[in-house]
């Protein structure tokens, strides 16, 4: 695999910026925002076959046809949490992977780095999730830049998203001027956006892909997409634990040649559900037992349920 950034700076397997492996056949990269350049993205180039991801033997990739590069982009959540938005790109088709907002700031400047590519040669757009760090920049996206792609997201997703995103205008605190976008943007962007059930097949110009559970939320979603008989599994944020109103991410039982995964808590281990829960019970039996009173602050939509 190969790994440069966008403002030329070349990028080794050993380079901070990034990072592969395989395991069981799968290739895994980690990839982040170039640290000598923090607004440049690193992008990952691996030649790719009908066959699945090409490596000589001491690990290096064979040299290959220009048409069988397959090129990873990643526009925000490298090296951050927020603004989730992938580009891939292969045998002439270009996809890109969620379009979220940076929680921390505001306006233009909270937007994935989508000037670094021509959103009119994208084909496809697959929102995981309804969490503004996945989607909150879609309504800008569709109505401020020259995108005419599909975009495909969940049921429950669509559903949640329309609602999540009108409450966040209406509570933000930043001048009109510097808003994104409206709320008639937001109903304008429904229109554009299909909507596919789990395991459901779809194929968009020659690019085939279908949605596995991925926990978390309600609605979400893991990709998994073939182009050319070459799959790549997109994860998203995702859950592998069980919820009281949630399954757990389920394990796709077919094996992707190319793995892109969350790992905001990717080196963190969590107490469990059961552990947790007492704790919460246990803390409210002990207030109000003493004749005091709890006031918990949940966000109105996600897993206040």
């Amino acid at each position: 695999a190969s790994f440069s950034c966008a403002e030329g700076t070349a990028v080794t397997g050993s380079h901070p910026c990034s990072a592969s492996s395989q395991h069981r056949g799968t290739t895994i990269f980690v990839v982040e925002v170039c640290r000598s350049h923090p607004r440049a993205m690193a992008t990952v180039s691996v030649s790719v076959s009908s066959s699945g991801a090409k490596r000589k033997a001491d690990g290096e990739v064979e040299s290959t046809s220009p048409a069988d590069l397959l090129t990873i982009t990643p526009l925000g959540a490298g090296q951050e949490v927020g603004r989730s938005c992938h580009i891939l790109k292969f045998k002439g088709k270009t996809i890109m992977l969620d379009i979220g907002i940076h929680p921390g700031k505001q306006g233009l400047e909270s937007l994935p780095y989508t000037g670094t590519v021509d959103t009119d040669e994208i084909d496809l757009l697959l929102v995981s999730h309804f969490h503004l760090d996945h989607c909150g920049a879609l309504p800008w996206f569709l109505a401020k830049t020259t995108f005419k792609g599909r975009v495909f997201m969940t049921h429950a997703t669509k559903a949640i998203y329309r609602w999540l995103l009108a409450d966040a205008v209406r509570v933000s605190n930043i001048s009109s001027d510097r808003m994104l976008y409206t709320e008639d943007d937001i109903k304008t962007s429904m229109s554009r956006i299909e909507t596919i059930d789990f395991h459901q097949e779809s194929n968009v110009d020659g690019v085939r892909f279908w949605a596995y559970h991925a926990g978390h939320v309600l609605g979400a979603a893991m990709f998994m997409i073939d182009i050319a008989g070459v799959k790549i599994l997109y994860t998203g944020d995702y859950s592998r634990e069980e919820d009281r109103h949630l399954m757990q991410a389920e394990v796709p039982p077919i094996r992707p040649d190319i793995l892109i995964s969350e790992s905001t808590y990717g080196i963190h281990t969590h107490e469990s559900r059961e552990t947790r829960e007492a704790r919460f019970t246990g803390t409210i039996h002990d207030i109000v037992s003493r004749g005091g009173r709890c006031l918990i602050p949940v966000f109105a939509l996600g897993r206040a349920q």
